[in-house]
């Protein structure tokens, strides 16, 4: 898992692009990874995830800068998304990784959680900003594998978990270009990998977009070996939220 320190490195220049791609991009453009969502329904969403986040750490919600009204003027919500994404790294550079803070469903945790989180979660919405903006920004690999990590052991346990999708009864082993590694998605998220029926493999990059629905089966850097109809159930599961 990515250390706290780097995950404050990584998301203090992930903040940075977003909002510097926040200020070149036309609020009301559609954001094509991410259907009926317009840049500023995205803005709006990752600001607000930052400054849920510092609640949680901070264990209340005073201080927090309050969210634009719906078609606020383009220079007000900039500047929102600027200080919620600046109070949230303010307060990761004075919590302890290991302080224990309110995490998903209300459970306590290590702070270290929020670090991590808010790193994939600015990571993947600066991508699909940058799709906005007719751009491929790209996706460090070490990033993308720790991303696919949290995906397969945080979000698809916790899908099935809060009963939002049932366990898979058709496993893949998903298996990125180089290191020696690959995860399993199958069962409830603690099967082994004897229940993979298909492997999906590729770039660290387009596996993670591949898991969060960015992309397709039809990415021509995706590999699937075994049953194609099975891998593509896996992948539109809901196995994210």
């Amino acid at each position: 898992m990515i250390e706290a320190s780097e995950a404050q490195r990584r998301l203090a220049g992930l903040v940075d692009q977003f909002a510097d791609l926040l200020e070149a991009a036309p609020l009301e453009a559609p954001v094509p990874s991410c259907p009926e969502w317009t840049v500023e329904r995205l803005a709006r969403h990752l600001g607000g995830v930052h400054s849920w986040v510092t609640g949680l750490i901070l264990g209340s919600d005073d201080g927090l800068l309050t969210r634009p009204a719906r078609g606020s003027d383009p220079v007000t919500l900039r500047a929102w998304y600027r200080g919620s994404a600046a109070l949230l790294l303010r307060v990761l550079v004075e919590t302890d990784p290991a302080a224990v803070v309110t995490t998903f469903d209300d459970q306590p945790g290590p702070a270290a959680f929020w670090f991590r989180r808010q790193v994939h979660e600015t990571a993947v919405h600066t991508w699909d900003l940058g799709t906005a903006l007719g751009q491929d920004l790209g996706y460090d690999e070490d990033l993308a594998l720790d991303g696919i990590d949290e995906v397969v052991t945080v979000f698809f346990p916790r899908q099935v978990r809060l009963g939002r999708i049932p366990p898979l009864g058709t496993g893949s082993r998903v298996v990125p270009d180089g290191p020696a590694q690959s995860w399993v998605l199958a069962g409830d998220g603690t099967t082994s990998a004897a229940s993979a029926a298909t492997e999906l493999s590729g770039p660290a990059d387009a596996l993670l977009l591949a898991l969060w629905g960015r992309v397709g089966l039809d990415d021509p850097r995706l590999n699937v070996r075994g049953d194609r109809e099975a891998a593509a159930s896996v992948l539109t599961a809901g196995i994210v939220p």
